[in-house]
């Protein structure tokens, strides 16, 4: 049977040439952009709605904020290193050698970005609470999301990652949210509890396991909205040197001379991190 080219808008459509014969690096890293982008925003997502009373969001943050990052700086390392080789790939050996140490990933694409003229800060040039934040995924991607099962077996190693974000949110607390804002949150906790003090009990813990009070239990989702955002501004504000790095190497792909690039425009998978201050503290669902 034989098709007619459809009419639009009165149109009759004209038969297209061109190339789809992509080398097989580009759908792969295609597909690695998409996932990518998908844990990283949902990661995002999931930490914006996390609190107290919603632990497991912390959960899936991590999981997906570790992966997503795991994954845009190995991605990052493999383009590299096919721009340096004629287009040959890492070994798989070369690449599992990093392992999940998300720090060292993090120094590997340090050294690419100096080589490339792309600024991305070095570990000592973060910020404090930045410093944390990889310090804690890099923990969560190797041993610490199993944290709860080894520690059944007391065979536990390194810190509770719930416990580490409880830290992270009282350094951005103290360092980000303002005290009339921490002042309000608490007093409004205070007067709650006061009232319901005779007529209730809590049974509740905290991110680091230890009972609430039920003043504790009212002022701390309120403190962990505020904290969570500025939180999400950090990672915005680290990711988004990462993403000009891959967007210089994606560039560099079409100065090869060959037919088709070897990797697509990687940083289209990452255009929603827009590292605008009132913008992210604003948004609440990514991308």
């Amino acid at each position: 049977m034989r098709y007619k080219l459809p009419l639009i808008l009165g149109v009759r459509l004209k038969k297209m040439n061109h190339s789809a014969n992509f080398p097989p690096s580009f759908l792969l890293l295609q597909q690695e952009g998409n996932l990518i982008s998908s844990c990283l925003s949902l990661g995002l997502t999931e930490l914006r709605a996390a609190n107290v009373h919603n632990k497991g969001s912390f959960y899936s943050s991590l999981l997906n904020l570790s992966v997503g990052m795991e994954r845009l700086m190995k991605a990052i390392i493999i383009m590299q290193h096919m721009l340096n080789n004629n287009l040959s790939v890492p070994t798989k050996k070369q690449l599992k050698n990093y392992g999940h140490n998300i720090i060292e990933l993090y120094d590997e694409c340090v050294k690419i970005s100096v080589s490339n003229s792309v600024t991305l800060p070095d570990r000592s040039s973060l910020n404090n609470i930045n410093q944390e934040i990889l310090t804690l995924l890099s923990n969560f991607a190797q041993t610490t999301r199993y944290h709860n099962l080894d520690a059944l077996s007391a065979q536990q190693t390194g810190k509770d990652p719930l416990e580490h974000w409880g830290e992270i949110m009282l350094l951005i607390l103290k360092q980000d949210v303002t005290q009339r804002q921490r002042d309000k949150i608490l007093g409004q906790a205070r007067m709650v509890a006061n009232a319901i003090g005779d007529i209730s009990i809590t049974i509740m813990q905290g991110l680091n396991k230890q009972p609430l009070t039920t003043e504790e239990a009212l002022a701390l989702p309120g403190l962990h909205d505020q904290a969570v955002k500025y939180a999400v501004l950090h990672l915005i504000n680290m990711l988004s040197p990462i993403r000009d790095l891959i967007s210089t190497l994606s560039h560099l792909a079409y100065g090869l001379g060959v037919a088709q690039p070897p990797f697509p425009q990687m940083q289209e998978f990452l255009e929603w991190i827009w590292d605008d201050r009132q913008y992210v503290l604003r948004k609440k669902k990514w991308p």
